[in-house]
Order: structure tokens, then sequence, then C-alpha cells
């Protein structure tokens, strides 16, 4: 695994070599991610493109069960039962929250802008390669 410096605007409009950053196999396609604020695309194989997805769905999904079961257990709070048992439910979405918020960001490069250039590390050789225009 190596480092590569690409521009915000070759991410942003999809123009990174066809090449994953994960394998350096021939991409498949491109998945949408933020880094400060800003959404970018990175090159990716099928199986890696369905795991970062399945990963930030999962993300959001148990953001939001967490919020709905905070929001139900003090709706129904006049039942001794429901507000501790809808806080330690929604005490066990934000922990499976941060879990999946940790792998996904283990499983893609780390990401660091600066003005108009992002760092990547922790990429494929071929594709670090392939951004310095190297053969």
């Amino acid at each position: 695994m190596t480092e590569a410096v690409i521009s915000v605007a070759s991410a942003r409009e999809r123009l990174l070599p066809a090449l994953s950053v994960k394998s350096g196999e021939p991409a498949d396609g491109y998945a949408p991610v933020t880094v400060a604020n800003r959404k970018i695309f990175l090159p990716l194989t099928q199986p890696e493109f369905d795991r970062v997805t399945g990963l930030q769905r999962r993300n959001r999904r148990t953001a939001w069960s967490g919020v709905a079961c905070l929001a139900f257990g003090a709706a129904m709070a006049r039942f001794p039962v429901m507000l501790p048992l809808a806080i330690a439910i929604a005490l066990l979405s934000a922990l499976q929250w941060g879990l999946t918020w940790v792998l996904l960001r283990a499983y893609l490069p780390s990401m660091t802008v600066d003005g108009g250039r992002i760092r990547l590390v922790r990429v494929h050789e071929q594709f670090a390669a392939a951004v310095r225009g190297d053969s």
C-alpha cells in the first residue's frame, strides 16, 4: 500500500484512473464518499463497491434507528419499562453506528484535503502509479 495525491475536481468528475484504489484491479464503478464536506467518487470493483455501500447504508440506518428508539421511548415514558428499554436500544444503535463508522474508515483509504488536492493513504501501488502517470 502507498499514497497518491489527486485533485478534488477529478475525483468529483470521476476522472480518476479506472483502477480500484483498494486492489489495483480494473474498476467496475465509482463509490460516493464524503471527505471534508465534499462528495467525491473513488473507483472500486463491484465487491468493494458493495461492501462500501453496505457499510454506508448500515451507518445511516443505525443512526436513524437510535433516534427513533429515543423518540418512541420518550413518547411511551408513561409505561415504566419503555424509557429504559428505548435508551438501551438507542445506546446499542450508537455503538453499532460507531463500529460501522470505524469499519468504513478502515476499509477505505485515509483521505485528507489540502485546498484543491486530496491525499489518499493506503491505496494500491498500481492505482498510485496510474495517478502519477507511470507506466
